[in-house]
């Protein structure tokens, strides 16, 4: 059974690849690739994952921490969403959006993973997993047939 440290690390992956390809062609449709696959993987992770965190004393500056970089990434979002990718600016914002969400999921994977394996057990791990499935599984059919999706950052 997958944990919800399998479900994020695949999805930094992806991310990664993502944000090359945003990097390589400089496009807005390449963009909303990267926010597409960002929005709701940080929702799933402050609403399912993060709380659970927050619980443990060693591990709530961290999570403080990961709510703080996760603003920071949805405010050059924003920002970017508002731009048009032949504004000289463009191509900064993109990178320093890349550089920002590259050094969240190396603390993330490296720090948080760390102490969440230590004190979540398996099986909280796994159900968190199921948990977070579901609601991206819900979040995209809404997005699909264009609800409005609680939670998500209006710019």
């Amino acid at each position: 059974m997958e944990t919800i440290y399998d479900l994020l690390i695949a999805e930094h992956n992806q991310m990664t690849e993502l944000f090359q390809q945003a990097l390589n062609d400089s496009s807005k449709v390449s963009f909303f690739k990267v926010k597409l696959k960002a929005d709701p993987h940080m929702m799933g992770e402050e609403q399912l994952f993060y709380p659970r965190l927050e619980e443990k004393e060693e591990l709530r500056e961290l999570i403080s921490h990961a709510y703080a970089e996760h603003n920071e990434a949805k405010a050059l979002i924003c920002e970017m969403e508002n731009m048009d990718e032949g504004d000289e600016e463009w191509a900064v914002k993109l990178g320093e959006l890349k550089r920002s969400i590259d050094h969240h999921i190396e603390e993330e994977e490296s720090k948080v993973f760390d102490i969440a394996r230590k004190t979540l057990s398996q099986q909280e791990a796994e159900k968190i997993a199921e948990e977070y499935v579901e609601f991206k599984r819900s979040y995209m059919n809404k997005i699909e047939v264009g609800e409005e999706t609680s939670g998500v950052m209006k710019c």
